[in-house]
């Protein structure tokens, strides 16, 4: 992908170096910015030209006790837009991806999501469109990880965090997801490269942006003398900051929604933690699985069956991981097409230690609410 590491720049306007031609690098002195990226004038922003801060409301959102090692944030709505996807990408002249569009309900609010893939030139010199997947998904939620560990800070208030890739890449590889560097480079960009829309479904948006409003890398040279030391800071999409300022996030176990091979138990737990504060053996977590299909972005398949097993393969999953205790599924049959599957219910029952971590993020929300007022 991207073949060079680029330097600080702003809300993603990345402009390609181009290298100087062997016969003038020979009588050409180096100058003092040789190593920095051409970019336009104006855009370029280094970290500390931001106005750094750190409110009150970004210490409410961290989570800095040894007993909280386990725990990261969801974040309201941001989290729950359909912004992945999760199968192979089917190129255009092997090129080119077509704008996805999307459904998805949060809150009983129904909504349209747009999402514009990402330019990323490749290695080869060859500019293709990619789509935000698992492995960006997994590098953003690591970034938001840091910023509850005390890496958080805002900068011209947007939520923000500095971090290395190597420090990226040791915690992936803690939790199981090994990417070099070069990849996780790559999907920094996709993240900062990739817009999405989102609107009501009247037609009202409310939210134009990226995943990543600003990245900020450095340039090859930097990272040569530097290595593992290189930093890096991302400001977060405006739905983060939203949620902090308003303190509408809630504790997620971090390190078991990491840890999953199955793309549907993570999106299902980060779904249970956030939007299931009354969980209990007597008040069971139900969904319909057409709505898993349109709200997680999956791919509906020619026979729902084949969707009905993949989702019970994530239940499994999330049983081995003490979500969920138990699940029974309710078919919805059509009998005029031979009992053709059209709709499945399911019903969790939650697992204790589930409960108890539910428990604790309630009590937390509700310290966090006095300590605000």
């Amino acid at each position: 992908m991207e073949r060079l590491i680029t330097n600080y720049l702003t809300r993603a306007e990345i402009m390609a170096e181009k290298p100087t031609p062997p016969s003038k690098a020979k009588n050409k002195k180096p100058q003092k910015d040789e190593k920095k990226l051409a970019v336009k004038s104006g855009q370029l922003k280094k970290i500390d030209e931001y106005e750094s801060s750190k409110p009150v409301q970004l210490n409410l959102f961290e989570m800095l006790s040894p007993k909280d090692r386990e725990f990261s944030n969801t974040i309201e709505l941001y989290d729950f837009i359909p912004k992945y996807f999760w199968g192979k990408s089917q190129r255009i002249n092997g090129k080119f991806l077509d704008q996805l569009e999307r459904e998805f309900e949060c809150r009983s609010v129904r909504y349209k999501v747009k999402i514009d893939p990402a330019k990323i030139s490749d290695r080869d010199g060859v500019t293709r469109d990619y789509y935000p997947s698992k492995r960006e998904e997994l590098v953003e939620d690591a970034l938001r990880k840091f910023a509850c560990e005390g890496q958080g800070l805002f900068l011209d208030d947007q939520a923000g965090v500095t971090f290395t890739l190597y420090q990226i890449q040791q915690e992936l590889k803690r939790l199981g997801h090994t990417y070099n560097i070069r990849e996780i480079k790559d999907a920094l960009l996709i993240c900062a490269k990739t817009n999405i829309t989102v609107s009501t479904e009247d037609g009202k948006s409310i939210l134009v942006s990226s995943l990543f409003e600003t990245l900020g890398l450095q340039t090859r040279e930097d990272w040569q003398e530097q290595g593992e030391k290189t930093k890096a800071f991302v400001r977060f999409n405006s739905l983060v900051t939203q949620s902090i300022k308003q303190q509408t996030f809630r504790q997620l176990n971090y390190d078991k929604a990491m840890s999953y091979k199955s793309v549907i138990a993570r999106q299902l737990h980060k779904r249970m933690a956030h939007h299931y504060p009354q969980a209990s053996f007597s008040n069971p977590y139900h969904f319909l699985l057409s709505t898993i299909i349109r709200d997680f972005g999956l791919t509906e398949y020619a026979q729902l069956r084949d969707n009905l097993r993949d989702v019970q393969a994530a239940l499994d999953e999330m049983k081995e991981n003490e979500i969920i205790m138990s699940y029974q599924i309710e078919k919805t049959l059509d009998s005029k097409r031979r009992n053709k599957l059209i709709d499945a219910k399911f019903v969790l029952t939650p697992d204790a230690r589930f409960i108890s971590e539910v428990i604790r993020a309630n009590k937390r929300q509700i310290e966090l609410k006095k300590l605000s007022e």
